[in-house]
Order: structure tokens, then C-alpha cells, then sequence
């Protein structure tokens, strides 16, 4: 009875006590487009986990579980095709599997498959196709300091440039 009832208050209203956020607002989103999960993502070990099959649905990820085995394999990616085994383990770069659903850490499979990721805010990571990034530019600033797009992810820039030709 003890257990049980230390159970239910750890889990409660899916607070997580390293952040004090709801699970539910845990948000990932594939090129702009939020990722919908029928079960919540879950903090474990440190780290978010998601459920494997929405997430790679959106990367456009085939996903096989091989029978007989304690693993899962993802297969496809941004400039070739890969096929990448992750066992079922405790580990903060595999794949667990809890009451059936398969959860996976989001920004170590997209980062495996060749997408970029930015974290938004402590609570939404975006996972972006390489393909919708603005190219790699480097140019001075007005002190002469050079200055990379890079460097402005995620923050609204204006970048004028002109020529005297």
C-alpha cells in the first residue's frame, strides 16, 4: 500500500522534478509542424523521450521491430538512405520501451539521421531538414568582426546587403 501510494505521488500531474514542467508541454516540431503524441513524451534519465512512431513518421523514418530481437530499426535520412539499430536499454541514447510504446530521445535520432535541431525554449525542440536552413554566410559586421547566419538561429534578423556596382 506504502508503494503504491509513493508511486502515485511522484507521478503526479506528470511534473518532472529537474524542470517543474507538465509533460504535456513538452513540443516537438518536424519543419515547422508540430509533432502530435497519443501518449505523452516522458522525462527519464535526464533526458525527453518521445514516442518512436510519430516523431519518425514526421522525419520520414520506416521504423522495424526485428523478431526475436531486443531492438528497433530506424531506416532512411536526409542524403542517403541508413539503417541505424537501437537496442531496448536504460540508456540516454537508446530506444525503452514502456507499457508498449517505444519512446526514443528525439535529438540524438534526429542529429543520427542528418537534421538539424534548435532548441526553441526549455520546453520546444524543432527539428529542422537541412534543405529549409538558410545557407552557411559569413560576412563583417560594421566594427569589421566577422559574423556568422549561424550565430542568429532562432533570433528574427535582417540582413541588408548591398553593392556599389
Amino acid at each position: 500500500m506504502l508503494a503504491i501510494l509513493f508511486s502515485l505521488i511522484n507521478g503526479q500531474v506528470g511534473f518532472t522534478k529537474e524542470d517543474g514542467m507538465k509533460k504535456e508541454d513538452f513540443q516537438v516540431s518536424v519543419d515547422g509542424r508540430s509533432v502530435t503524441f497519443t501518449t505523452p513524451p516522458i522525462f527519464k534519465n535526464g533526458v525527453w523521450l518521445v514516442p518512436l512512431e510519430p516523431f519518425a513518421e514526421q522525419l520520414g523514418l520506416k521504423v522495424e521491430y526485428p523478431e526475436g530481437s531486443e531492438m528497433v530499426v530506424l531506416c532512411g535520412g536526409v542524403e542517403a538512405e541508413l539503417c541505424v539499430p537501437l537496442q531496448f536499454q536504460n540508456s540516454r541514447e537508446s530506444a525503452m520501451k514502456i507499457d508498449d510504446v517505444t519512446y526514443v530521445p528525439p535529438t540524438h535520432i534526429a542529429e543520427t539521421f542528418g537534421f538539424e535541431i534548435y532548441k526553441a525554449s526549455a520546453n520546444h525542440l524543432e527539428v529542422i531538414h537541412p534543405l529549409h536552413l538558410a545557407p552557411e554566410l559569413t560576412l563583417p559586421d560594421l566594427q569589421d568582426t566577422p559574423r556568422s547566419l549561424r550565430d542568429f538561429r532562432g533570433k528574427k534578423t535582417f540582413l541588408y546587403v548591398w553593392g556599389s556596382w
